[in-house]
Formats: C-alpha cells, structure tokens, sequence
C-alpha cells in the first residue's frame, strides 16, 4: 500500500525580532577604524557632558566593551557611541570591541536599548530617532514600540514632541518643565493659555498632577465661561468675561493663572484651612489681616 510522502513542516512565522547572533567576537580594535553610528540617537553630547567619562577611561581604561558591526574594511558604533566619543577625547590608540554581525532592526534595538537603560536620553532626542526610523528604516510606531519593549502609546507620545509650539519645546529642552508636564501643556487648546501656564511654571514649578487640572479646568471654562460677580464694562458697552483655572485658598475668588503664586502646604494644613473657612464662612471678616507675627502668637 502506497503512503504519502510526508512534506516538510514550513516554520510558522515569527513576528517577533530575532534574537541578534550570541557569537560575537571580542577585538582590540583602532580607534581610527571605528566610525560613529549612521544616525546616532544623542545630539546633545559636549566635552563637559563627558567630562567625568574621559577622566575614568585615562585612569583605567574602557571596562565594558564597546558594540560594533563591520562596515566594508571598518565598523559602525552600535552600542557605546557616548564611550566611542569620550575615547576620542582621551586619545585612546585602541579599543576593546565586541564584532556582531547585525541586522538593521537588530542595530536600532541595541542601539535604543543602550541609549534608554544605560544613561538618561532627552525626550526629544527620542522622537528625532523615532521619526527617523519611520521616514528612512520604514518602520511603524508599533514595531518600534516592539523593539524597545514599551507601548505603543510611549512611541506617539514622543513623536507628537516634534509638533510642539516652539516655546513649549524650549521649557522642555532646557528642563524648565519635565517632559510629563509638557505633554499635558500641549493639549491646551489656546496658545495664549498655553504661554501663560508654560511662564508660571518657570517660575514657580509645576507637577504632572498640577498641569493636568490646569488644562481640565481650562477645557470646563471654555464650554462654559464662568463670569466673575462683577464684571466689568468697556467703553463700547460690551461686558468683559474673565476665564478662571482656579480659586484662591485664601480668598476663594477666581484666579487667573498669571497672576497666582506657588504655595507649598501639607494635605493636612490645607484640610485645617477648608475647615476653619467653613466653621467661620458666616462669621464677618477682620477689616485687617493678620501679620505672620500675630499668627506665630
């Protein structure tokens, strides 16, 4: 009786990156012969930035192998670009390499990697690589927020830095604000708002938590303006409305965010205060307030 052949089993496809070649080779490599990354993931390193890198390597050398790929008759950074520049600057004649032979997603994992878990890497910084690796390495937001193991989420978040107003970047770059409260600055819907809340932080700082009421708060006026109890009348009659984001915690009336300070309170301080306003709310106020000197009594 006649059997069927039976035909080889096609390996089921693997969506999922495969895992880079464990062979790599370790080599003291010329310094002359290594060339940086062909889009490198930093853009803000200086002398001064690794300034305490340099100082390490001409005491004791490089102690973690720098990650290369061949590139023709030379090699590509993959991973320890920072390093590849701080040897650069101690004038090191050779360097301790590890050779693997990578694929490009394989170099952008490794290259990302080392970038996000090894030293702190700027938000915007990110976006620009991300960007590139979507316009040049036609990559999606998913593969790249599979590559790096975060959501995708994390991806779009950091690519709509690249659509951020000027000023809003500016705050962010030079760590004015953090890169959470810039993303929930940028949801304001007026620029003008978003001017006035980016210049109160400078001043005063500002808290993931604290930003998102602003912008909650803005988005409540904006459907349905509050008025304040006596507004006042222009010369051509019409009545000016006053847009609030908060309420004074001493006085309770409507506060416009330019005008507000930072006060730092305990939880429990500011609950004593809301009590004390409440038990005495229909008591009438002192014409005078008191000095802090009165308070300390």
């Amino acid at each position: 009786m006649a059997t069927k052949k039976k035909q080889p089993t096609k390996p089921k496809a693997n969506s999922q990156l495969a895992k880079p070649d464990d062979k790599a080779v370790f080599k003291s490599i010329s310094l002359d012969l290594i060339d940086d990354p062909e889009q490198p993931m930093r853009t803000d390193m200086t002398p001064a930035s690794v300034e305490e890198l340099v100082l390490s390597i001409k005491q004791v050398g490089i102690i973690e192998p720098i990650v290369v790929k061949p590139s023709g008759r030379r090699y590509e950074v993959i991973a320890g670009h920072r390093r590849i520049y701080a040897c650069r600057l101690a004038k090191l004649p050779v360097v301790p390499c590890y050779i693997k032979h990578a694929s490009k997603e394989e170099t952008e994992m490794l290259k990302i990697h080392e970038n996000l878990y090894r030293a702190d890497i700027s938000p915007a910084d990110e976006a620009l690589h991300f960007a590139h690796l979507i316009d040049k390495k036609k990559m999606t937001p998913t593969r790249i927020a599979q590559l790096i193991s975060k959501s995708q989420s994390y991806v779009s978040d950091r690519l709509l830095i690249l659509h951020y107003p000027a000023f809003l970047k500016e705050a962010m770059d030079n760590k004015h604000i953090s890169f959470s409260v810039a993303r929930e600055f940028a949801r304001f819907t007026d620029l003008d708002q978003m001017k006035d809340a980016v210049r109160y932080a400078r001043r005063g700082g500002m808290t993931q938590e604290l930003a998102r009421k602003w912008v909650q708060d803005h988005k409540r006026n904006t459907e349905s303006p509050q008025v304040l109890e006596d507004p006042y009348e222009r010369s051509d009659g019409e009545v000016n409305t006053v847009e609030h984001s908060a309420s004074c915690v001493f006085c309770r009336e409507g506060l416009r965010l330019i005008d507000a300070e930072v006060v730092y309170m305990h939880t429990k301080c500011l609950r004593e205060v809301n009590a004390r306003e409440f038990a005495t709310e229909s008591e009438p106020a002192s014409l005078e307030p008191q000095t802090l000197e009165d308070q300390a009594e």
